[in-house]
């Protein structure tokens, strides 16, 4: 029965899960935000994972939501550092409860989503909340915060390779006005390619206190310790001596390149604070500060970026799938620092309410981080993986010659390396990175039905360097002042359900200049510059459960560097590409309890110039399909006889992808480089899930993702590594226990 289900319950019909989603602010958050702002009057295209979609598909991390968000293309060389590319650009603007933090940051590690409510993914420039970044869009994390009344929900799930998970979320009032949260979580699991295992520990608690009629306190922490396995993904073969294309390889799924020592571990601690005052019925202040601790250790070995040659493909010696092994040590230590303070309100002008927003923010990294690699220690074959022994790592001192495995070779004594006897590199930075910003925002309506949104922020942006290791070096600094990025929007509502939309939003990306070049004037190096207009429509329907929106958009981004081909003293800042597209999505209620969420995209990016004139016309990133399909859907009757029944699926489909660099002849030597392109074809996956509520306390749900057992390539780079299987047919089962 409808009423005897809990909130945010993934069978629960929109009607009796907690109020409806609304955008907010430069936040997009209900609870944390600013102003209350429907999605639908949003002139641009953002993306609500609410829990009830979370628990429905079984989304653990972050990793997994993205991967089920319209448009979103999963990539990475690093098993476990992916990156979230959205029309074309990378992904690395980040925030939480609203507040633009940098501890997402490498060392972090990808967050699982035990902590969170709910994010939001907005796609196209953010600049305006979040300061430097590229043009990619931005992901809002909302947390978990105290309920009104208590709630207990307890969560035991087994599924495909011993994958074991429990969780414990825990809230209650203490008193008039004050209520905590908390909740543990743990989970084991193996992986589908050899040897590899994963392990995370997981804790948060939260307070939040009335400290009087207009004036809240919450504030909170969590711990998060994660150890899994860590790896280089497959190479492919290279292409041929004639200018052909390489090809990926066509081996097992469970073949792993790395080691079976492979591993490291993250701990990560974060504390926050956020203090609201209502001022009166128009206006409020929300004062929010955010800190995080991360440690982190990189222990593993893993092939060089060698492609596969064979005596069909090559006319020197092949090497026919053996190749070398790198060993590698990291030791990274991460302290990061966000606030943001701001006001806003409304005003009566016009007959109508305008609304105002201002505010200024900080965000900092502190960044430590010592390494050591030890190359060609080992050799591997592709087709027959033997692990290699784990050498002696120290990121810290300088190490004894390590003779290859397999050699036999005697390096005692030798301080010159040789053929046989290889020499460690070890060394040590320090980075530290800061920027502050005012911004303002204000939505106008000067006339019934038109509302216009105007904006801006000014940044100052700075990051300074040192070498720590193996010998002290002298601090260098780059900065940014007062950089000014703009935005403007305008929303016509046609009807009360339905509008159009065109906004333009910019965004700036500091970068650094390649070592031991400078530009031809002497000038100093400028930020990647990036433009973006999106016009679009939104309809809200079935009584505004229902959205659908349609948006198209370009991106031009200007000033990309490259290295002089004639003079290795010059970089040029000449670049200049291009991404254009069309995005339909749907969210939220088709009929009393039947969900669907997902969409359509189209995407093509091009380099528009660039010092190679070669590459003038070819995209971009060819690794984002230029068609792609995410839908997923849940029904869960309302009422009668199948009461507590819910049955659902999914399905993803991308078009054709390709990763590499084409064949092309070298100057210097006249001499052709083989390609290292490698492609995937169209694939298609497809998800299924079944859930039973036992009675209003217990339920039960399976999930089957892949059913059909498509093999397929969820990630590619090029021949040299970096191409990654997509997970086999698997099954998780999921036991709920919830009071009330």
């Amino acid at each position: 029965m409808a009423g005897d289900r809990t909130p945010n319950d993934p069978d629960a019909p929109a009607s009796d899960r907690r109020d409806e989603i609304i955008v907010v602010g430069k936040s997009y958050g209900q609870e944390v935000g600013k102003t209350i702002t429907p999605l639908k009057d949003i002139p641009n295209t953002i993306t609500i994972i609410d829990r009830a979609q979370i628990e429905a598909q079984n989304l653990q991390n972050l990793e997994d939501a993205m991967s089920a968000t319209n448009g979103i293309t999963v990539t990475g060389v690093g098993s476990e550092d992916p990156s979230f590319m959205s029309r074309g650009f990378a992904i690395n603007n980040y925030s939480v409860d609203g507040v633009s933090t940098l501890a997402f940051n490498f060392p972090s590690v990808v967050p699982d989503l035990f902590f969170y409510d709910r994010l939001e993914v907005l796609r196209g420039p953010a600049g305006l909340f979040s300061g430097s970044g590229n043009p990619a869009g931005s992901i809002n994390l909302v947390r978990k915060r105290p309920l009104d009344t208590f709630k207990a929900q307890a969560v035991a799930g087994y599924g495909s390779y011993n994958n074991v998970r429990g969780e414990l979320d825990v809230s209650a009032p203490l008193g008039r006005g004050i209520a905590v949260r908390g909740g543990a979580m743990v989970q084991d699991q193996d992986q589908f390619f050899d040897v590899a295992h994963r392990f995370r520990l997981a804790g948060f608690g939260v307070l939040s206190a009335e400290l009087g009629p207009n004036t809240t306190l919450t504030v909170g922490g969590n711990y998060d310790r994660y150890q899994p396995a860590i790896q280089s993904g497959l190479p492919g073969y290279a292409g041929g001596a004639d200018g052909s294309e390489g090809r990926l390889l066509d081996v097992d799924r469970s073949t792993y390149l790395g080691a079976d020592w492979n591993r490291f571990r993250s701990d990560s601690w974060t504390a926050f604070a956020d203090l609201s005052h209502r001022i009166s019925d128009r206006w409020m202040l929300r004062a929010s500060g955010l800190y995080s601790d991360v440690e982190r250790i990189d222990v593993y070995s893993y092939i060089g970026s060698q492609a596969i040659t064979t005596p069909a493909n090559t006319s020197g010696t092949p090497n026919n799938g053996l190749t070398n092994h790198i060993a590698y040590r990291g030791d990274s230590f991460a302290k990061t620092t966000a606030f943001d303070f701001n006001g806003i309100g409304s005003f009566p002008l016009f007959g109508r309410d305008q609304t105002l927003i201002l505010g200024a923010d900080y965000q900092a990294q502190d960044y430590d981080s010592y390494y050591t690699r030890l190359s060609n220690y080992a050799r591997i074959n592709v087709f027959d993986p033997v692990s290699p022994a784990e050498p002696p790592l120290n990121p810290y001192g300088p190490s004894p010659l390590y003779p290859v495995q397999g050699s036999n070779a005697n390096c005692v004594g030798l301080t010159i390396a040789t053929a046989t006897c290889v020499a460690q590199v070890y060394g040590g930075t320090s980075t530290q990175v800061e920027q502050y910003g005012l911004y303002g925002q204000l939505r106008l309506s000067p006339i019934e039905g038109v509302t216009i949104t105007g904006g801006g922020r000014l940044t100052w942006w700075e990051s300074s360097n040192q070498v720590l290791l193996p010998r002290l070096g002298s601090r260098t600094s780059q900065g940014i002042e007062g950089r000014f990025t703009p935005y403007a929007g305008i929303v016509w509502d046609v009807t009360d359900n339905l509008n159009f939309y065109a906004s333009y939003a910019d965004s700036f990306s500091p970068q650094a200049p390649p070592s031991g070049r400078s530009k031809p004037d002497g000038s100093d190096v400028l930020p990647l510059l990036g433009k973006q207009f999106e016009g679009g429509a939104k309809l809200s329907v079935m009584s505004d459960r229902l959205l659908l929106s349609l948006a198209a958009y370009q991106i031009e981004q200007t000033n990309r560097l490259f290295n002089d081909p004639d003079d290795a003293t010059v970089y040029l800042q000449i670049g200049k590409v291009r991404a254009r597209g069309v995005e339909a999505e749907i969210a939220g209620e088709v009929l009393p309890g039947w969900r669907l969420n997902g969409g359509y995209t189209y995407t093509k990016t091009k380099y528009l110039e660039d010092a190679n004139t070669a590459f003038e016309g070819i995209p971009l990133t060819p690794i984002t399909p230029a068609h792609m399909v995410k839908l997923f859907t849940n029904y869960a009757p309302v009422g009668g006889k199948l009461g507590g029944v819910s049955v659902g699926g999914g399905v993803t489909w991308f078009d054709a992808t390709y990763g590499g660099a084409p064949s092309y002849i070298n100057p210097a030597n006249n001499q052709r480089v083989l390609s290292t392109i490698v492609r995937q074809g169209s694939y298609a996956v497809v998800d299924l899930r079944a859930g039973y509520k036992l009675n209003k306390n217990v339920s039960l749900a399976v999930n089957v993702n892949n059913l059909l057992d498509r093999t397929y390539y969820a990630r590619i780079a090029a021949a040299g590594r970096g191409n990654y299987y997509g997970s086999p047919r698997t099954v998780f089962a999921t036991l709920r226990f919830a009071i009330p």
